[in-house]
């Protein structure tokens, strides 16, 4: 027996509400609107609207019901096909080929890093991505196979994890066998998180109050989903299906979903990403023999949890932290009474860590792994490093950063970074591992001031009044560094954009229009599309789509064509490390501008008439636009985004895909008439009978 329209019907409510849910992948939202819709944006989107119809008759897909919308019967047709993949796999073929992996940029090459100016200074001519973020962009059919196996498989994974493994925990029934019915899949975000931080919070205190010094540690991995290596056998998790093998349906899951990871993988091996690792996945025959994970697929996050629950287990069993949490490949731990630096005792040097032995211990292996430790006395190391090396050695060890890791392959003297012991590439760079020591002697006032901090943050974007909105954007856009006295222009020391700060100011503000008449003023829409810049606009790209529906809600359709204009001006002069085998400028600069194009287009469509309203802004936004279509290749098969009456804009409707708590009138958009074409504005507070 295979697998029923029941259980793949279930699956994707399931998805679907979690990408409903989510705010950051724009590339997924879209993909769900195209599988709801069938409104694609490529050339072969007619093609597409009968290759449904074609599977249906080569499945001999009988389809009773006359009132199913095109989503349940494309899962008619999935289920089917899932269950004759064996013998038929030419639907899922055509689904893996279109499987992409599409960059975004994660830090940008600062070239006046080494200056003592400080300048507010932005722009550039050109922007050399130092490291990326790659998602998988896939169709839904793809994302369905792997909430199908987080169902099947990735239950006996998670509920093998400790308690305090926090982030995307499966929601799971009394007996654990299960996950619960309804359409959530993982514990929310929200909860979790805060528990994950304030437990630890939570345990120094109490411990402090014990009268016991208290370290606590944050360990970041870096690159964690592409440093992952995880075995075929782990994710194939059943015999390799063929023609001519009889096999019970249900493993042609299991085959469908190593073939994603299969697929994934060889995309990152092409595009050297985040270096070439071909060496660290391919077998003696040449064929692929384990796996890197893909960051956009939800059963990444099961498989990840369970990919360092060993490594959860040698910390409680050798660490013996008071408290041990982790949130995915963020590591928090807390010990009481560490060894510190100055209580080496070196007078009886057996009863100390041996740095000599470590040296001699981790350069011992470095033609083997890659990894050595140069000729360096402990006392010449950081704080931090002394600090971990003395209390988690020889869980975690220290070493000079391997080539592959820096930027061009370059290594600067000093470059060091911790390593996981027992995982061949997991990595968290000293230098961005943080280090808090609470002495039980001294004021406990510093632990008790971040206790506050914590839990002001976690309210910043619940039961706000008017007056908190009246924070100046200056005030949250910037973060200052100062060295002394705050306040003082010869104390200052640099300064940070404040992504946290800029974001409960654009979500106050927006939420703050949406409930009164009163709108921001030019000057203050000026002031945020001059921040919003160069390396300011890329590196916040996360922002784009909260930025564009400020605009909106605001009625500032100038400023609007002109935060999308720069947007499109820093794009064009992205520049990708030159490495051979990377993505090529092109194609990097595609991908980004189709994540600006998704945000522009979820904006829209709360009011599709918004910048064709004002004849200036709509011939200002076309003229601008046709001149992007001769600089572009992206956007040359592209309509022009004005039109309201464009596919692009209906697509989020008809999947009733948009952001409703930006909604003026409740239930709004699931009146009739939001469907048509007679667009209303949906931010708008007056109700038109």
């Amino acid at each position: 027996m295979g697998y029923t329209y029941e259980e793949v019907f279930e699956a994707y409510i399931k998805l679907k509400t979690y990408i409903y849910y989510d705010s950051s992948n724009l590339f997924m939202r879209k993909q769900l609107a195209i599988f709801e819709t069938n409104l694609a944006d490529d050339f072969d989107f007619i093609n597409r609207l009968n290759e449904y119809d074609f599977f249906k008759k080569k499945y001999s897909v009988i389809i009773e019901e006359k009132d199913l919308a095109v989503y349940q019967k494309k899962l008619k047709i999935f289920t089917v096909a899932l269950n004759l993949f064996h013998v038929s796999p030419e639907y899922f073929d055509q689904f893996l080929k279109r499987i992409e992996a599409k960059f975004l940029p994660k830090k940008i090459t600062d070239r006046n890093k080494d200056s003592k100016i400080i300048t507010n200074k932005r722009t550039s001519n050109e922007y050399e991505i130092e490291r990326s973020t790659v998602f998988i962009d896939a169709p839904i059919e793809i994302h369905l196979i792997s909430v199908l196996w987080i169902l099947k498989k990735g239950i006996a994974l998670d509920k093998e994890l400790f308690d305090g493994c926090l982030g995307n925990r499966l929601i799971l029934n009394k007996g654990k066998d299960k996950v619960v019915q309804g359409s959530g899949l993982f514990k929310p975000y929200p909860k979790q998180y805060q528990k994950w931080r304030d437990d630890a919070v939570k345990a120094a205190r109490e411990h402090l109050d014990k009268k016991e010094d208290i370290l606590i540690v944050n360990l970041d991995i870096r690159d964690f989903f592409y440093s992952v290596r995880i075995s075929k056998e782990k994710v194939f998790e059943g015999k390799i299906v063929t023609r001519r093998n009889k096999v019970n349906p249900l493993n042609n899951l299991y085959e469908i979903f190593g073939r994603i990871h299969d697929f994934f993988t060889r995309k990152l091996m092409e595009y050297k990403i985040p270096y070439d690792f071909s060496s660290e996945v391919m077998g003696e025959k040449s064929d692929l023999c384990k796996y890197i994970l893909p960051i956009g697929l939800l059963s990444s996050f099961v498989l990840a949890n369970g990919y360092l629950a060993d490594f959860d287990k040698r910390i409680i069993k050798h660490a013996r932290p008071i408290y041990y949490g982790r949130y995915v490949d963020d590591i928090l731990m807390v010990i009481s009474n560490p060894v510190l630096p100055e209580d080496r005792d070196d007078t009886v040097r057996e009863l100390n860590f041996n740095f000599e032995e470590y040296l001699t211990w981790i350069n011992k292996g470095k033609s083997q792994n890659n990894e050595s430790l140069g000729e360096k006395d402990i006392n010449k190391l950081l704080d931090v490093e002394q600090y971990v090396l003395l209390n988690f050695h020889p869980l975690i060890s220290l070493i000079d950063m391997p080539t592959f890791l820096s930027p061009n392959n370059t290594n600067k003297l000093n470059d060091r970074v911790f390593k996981l012991n027992g995982f061949e590439r997991l990595y968290c760079q000293s230098d961005k591992t943080l280090l808090y020591y609470f002495d039980k002697d001294e004021s406990a006032l510093v632990i008790d001031k971040l206790k506050r901090d914590l839990e002001e943050k976690s309210s910043e974007f619940r039961n706000y009044s008017d007056a908190e909105d009246a924070e100046d954007f200056e005030e949250s856009a910037y973060h200052l560094l100062y060295d002394g006295t705050d306040g003082k222009i010869k104390t200052l020391k640099d300064y940070k954009e404040d992504k946290f700060g800029l974001t409960v100011y654009l979500s106050k503000r927006i939420f703050n229009s949406l409930r009164k008449a009163d709108k921001i003023s030019d000057g203050e829409a000026d002031k945020i599309v001059k921040f919003f810049q160069g390396s300011n606009v890329l590196t916040l790209y996360t922002l784009w789509e909260r930025i564009f529906v400020f605009l909106l809600v605001n009625h500032k359709s100038e400023a609007y064509v002109q935060f999308y204009l720069n947007c499109c001006e820093a794009i064009k002069r992205i520049s990708p490390p030159p490495i051979k085998g990377m993505v090529n400028r092109d194609t990097y600069q595609a991908h980004v501008l189709e994540h600006l194009d998704s945000a522009n287009e979820l904006a829209l469509s709360l009011n599709p008439k918004f910048l064709s309203e004002v004849q200036k802004v709509k011939r200002t936004y076309n003229f601008s636009f046709n001149t992007l279509k001769s600089e572009l290749e992206f956007y040359r098969a592209k309509y022009s985004p004005t039109d309201e009456n464009s596919y692009f804009i209906s697509r989020y409707r008809q999947s009733n895909l948009i952001r409703h708590h930006y909604v003026a009138q409740p239930l709004l958009s699931y009146t009739k008439t939001s469907k048509g074409k007679d667009y209303k504005n949906f931010t708008d507070l007056k109700l038109y009978f």
